[in-house]
């Protein structure tokens, strides 16, 4: 039962009518009877200090969704060195009166793909987008041991921070007129575009594409994420977006609660709730 005393928690970002969050999270709440109610809050692009509206709104907690996640930053109380290398926020958890960011994006896509039987030491990877989720796999990738991170990105952008922070992987940006050299010996594709990027993702040539290679789309609200049946079509492995969401949502739930969920829970009611 929602009270007058229930924190409240929120995804903020423009959009997030799709989002699954609201229905994975109050299914972890009722399950271990956590007195909170989480809901998906727009925040359209131009809308300005959103970390002053989570102080104004007493919210207990948030997940930053785009095109938040970078702005964030600078008005925080505290940020993660996860966030603070790959220079994104989808995590904010109030204490006390100090508002404390991180990301879970990073650790999450690592653990999604684990699970379906990747494995990310050594890997070669090709991530499409260097926005806050590209970057944050792209990190996610390094700490996990892979040899080289390339990120196709439409306009050149600094990711010093994150280079800095991949310790002996080869992390760097490039356009996406390198996609034909690089995809060749790449182990995974991972497309972290949003869905405004479809039409340059469905433009590339997937022939020369290793049979054993993996493509993962972090897209799940999209019933035909662009790629992902051209590469099951000659065999490749495939991820979708639902396990990066079921992950990084389970660690950000023990971000604002301490409690470590099961992901299982959260699985049955994603199954089943549409998108």
């Amino acid at each position: 039962m929602i009270t007058g005393h229930s924190a409240t928690y929120a995804l903020l970002g423009h959009p997030v009518a799709h989002s699954l969050s609201p229905a994975m999270h109050n299914a972890w709440f009722a399950a271990y009877g956590v007195d909170a109610v989480y809901v998906a809050l727009p925040v359209p692009p131009s809308a300005g200090a959103l970390v002053d509206a989570v102080r104004t709104l007493g919210l207990a907690g948030a997940n930053v969704t785009v095109p938040h996640k970078a702005r964030v930053l600078e008005a925080l109380d505290e940020v993660g060195p996860v966030a603070e290398a790959c220079g994104a926020v989808n995590t904010i958890v109030r204490r006390d009166d100090r508002l404390l960011g991180y990301n879970t994006d990073a650790d999450g896509f690592v653990r999604a793909w684990e699970e379906a039987g990747g494995l990310p030491g050594g890997t070669r990877a090709v991530v499409l987008g260097a926005g806050g989720a590209g970057r944050a796999v792209a990190l996610g990738l390094a700490r996990a041991g892979a040899h080289r991170v390339i990120l196709l990105n439409r306009s050149a952008r600094s990711i010093a921070r994150l280079e800095a922070a991949a310790g002996p992987t080869t992390v760097r940006i490039a356009g996406f007129d390198a996609w034909t050299e690089l995809v060749r010996d790449a182990d995974v594709i991972v497309n972290a575009l949003p869905a405004a990027g479809r039409q340059l993702v469905d433009a590339l040539d997937t022939a020369d594409l290793s049979p054993d290679a993996w493509w993962c789309d972090l897209n799940y609200w999209d019933s035909a994420p662009p790629g992902l049946a051209r590469a099951r079509a000659r065999g490749l492995r495939t991820l979708t977006g639902h396990g990066m969401l079921l992950h990084q949502g389970a660690l950000a739930f023990s971000r604002f609660t301490g409690i470590e969920p099961d992901p299982a829970l959260a699985r049955s009611v994603l199954d089943r709730t549409p998108t």
